[in-house]
């Protein structure tokens, strides 16, 4: 490790610099600090070893979200994106055979102004009918893996013209046989008491899917009774014209994402469990997060033991983390605010969030540089969490932090950070230790 040291007049003002900044109680360096020779150094080289993880896979039901899309990664390549839904009855329907006249039947999406990818082009959107129920899981969730079969034939399509942010919504008509069969079945069980029931297993659902060879961009739809749902128009003729709507609502409750990386032969998209590391030495000094596919970055540190030798010596009074974006790849407006660190041990087994000498839970700062972004990074305190670790009885190797974006982001997005690795030869993260160290004799 390389340090720093600091002549002893500076000694006032680092303190007074580390007050302001360090967590409560963390300076109380006692009687020996007071009375000795005393001596303040920077460590800014402790060895720290990045990888990026995978979770086998990640719920993406429930989210009130649906993606869909295709986009072109730039580290992961061609991202695809298709959203699930069963299909509800209406709370009421009637059908007058002799006066009634269909119109059309059309699928209804509302955009939620989240985006991924290159909006200049045209999406080209399938729909495409479930052949099998969706069902859960024993855990009662659905993944980013999950898929149920469906028919090759679409029942429409349509060619989306969307622009960044915008929240109008997207409607495609469907076939006039699939809305034919629709009308007859109400007709034949509109006294039935089971009707929802059987109603489900005719229409099982639909998956909406698109073109990979004109789509490059992945889009969030809002999901909910009147925000997506199958809507039926007809019309009678009486002394005026009357304009009758029906919604069939697509369910919230048994929507899911599912969302694949297509291009195998990207490293990352490699990793085969969620216990496996990719080392940040095996592409090219980078680590990677993203939300809608389970990749998070793992560090350790495999020089933590030898830290044991200063703190007899001293006190380590602060501790941060710092986490550079790769700049070439991220716009300053695609960073976000905040990013967590989580406790993570043998197997990857993510067991919580890293908190504070308080118990609350630590989240990122975030420092922008705008003009030349040399100094823009993400920054967290571990001054409380490295003592504790030195406190061991004995210091467990397997232990590291894991850093990703919100749980309440999981499945929900694809939202997406690259980080230069500790051996990076541009802006490498890493670990800056302030200690100071003393002689009692």
């Amino acid at each position: 490790m390389h340090i720093k040291y600091f002549t002893p007049f500076l000694i006032g003002l680092i303190i007074a610099i580390l007050n302001s900044s360090c967590q409560s109680g963390e300076l109380d360096l006692g009687d020996d600090f007071i009375s000795s020779q005393t001596y303040t150094a920077l460590i800014d080289t402790v060895t720290v070893q990045f990888s990026t993880i995978k979770a086998d896979s990640i719920a993406t039901s429930g989210g009130g979200v649906g993606l869909i899309g295709y986009h072109q990664h730039p580290i992961l390549g061609g991202q695809e994106s298709k959203s699930y839904f069963s299909m509800n009855m209406p709370s009421t329907f009637s059908w007058d055979e002799e006066e009634q006249i269909f119109d059309s039947l059309t699928l209804v999406i509302n955009p939620t102004g989240y985006f991924i990818g290159d909006t200049l082009t045209k999406s080209l959107y399938n729909i495409h009918r479930l052949s099998e129920k969706i069902d859960f899981h024993d855990d009662g969730k659905l993944y980013n893996t999950s898929a149920f079969n469906y028919s090759a034939e679409t029942l429409g399509s349509s060619t989306i013209s969307s622009y960044p942010y915008q929240k109008e919504k997207v409607e495609i008509r469907l076939n006039d046989t699939y809305a034919n069969e629709i009308i007859d079945f109400m007709l034949e069980y509109k006294n039935h008491q089971d009707k929802s029931t059987l109603f489900k297993d005719q229409f099982k659902g639909i998956v909406i899917n698109c073109d990979t060879n004109l789509t490059r961009a992945t889009y969030s739809y809002a999901l909910g009774d009147t925000s997506s749902y199958i809507c039926l128009y007809s019309h009678k003729i009486n002394l005026e014209k009357e304009e009758i709507a029906t919604k069939f609502p697509l369910s919230a409750a048994s929507h899911f994402n599912q969302i694949a990386s297509i291009n195998k032969q990207v490293k990352f998209n490699q990793i085969p469990d969620g216990k496996t590391l990719l080392n940040e030495q095996k592409t090219n000094n980078k680590v990677l997060i993203q939300s809608g596919t389970g990749f998070k970055t793992r560090i350790d540190f495999p020089g933590l033991k030898s830290l044991l030798e200063l703190k007899a010596k001293g006190h380590f009074v602060k501790a941060e983390l710092r986490l550079y974006p790769d700049m070439d790849f991220i716009k300053t407006k695609d960073l976000l605010n905040t990013i967590y660190i989580s406790d993570i041990y043998r197997a990857n087994d993510i067991w919580g969030l890293v908190t504070d000498a308080s118990g609350n839970a630590l989240t990122s700062a975030l420092k922008v540089d705008n003009m030349y972004h040399e100094s823009t990074y993400y920054s967290f305190d571990l001054t409380n969490y490295l003592n504790t670790r030195l406190y061991e009885e004995v210091i467990d190797t397997d232990r590291g932090l894991v850093i990703s974006f919100a749980d309440s982001d999981t499945g929900k997005s694809l939202n997406w950070l690259a980080f230069n690795g500790h051996y990076s030869s541009d802006r490498p993260s890493q670990l800056i230790l302030y200690y100071y160290f003393y002689d009692t004799e």
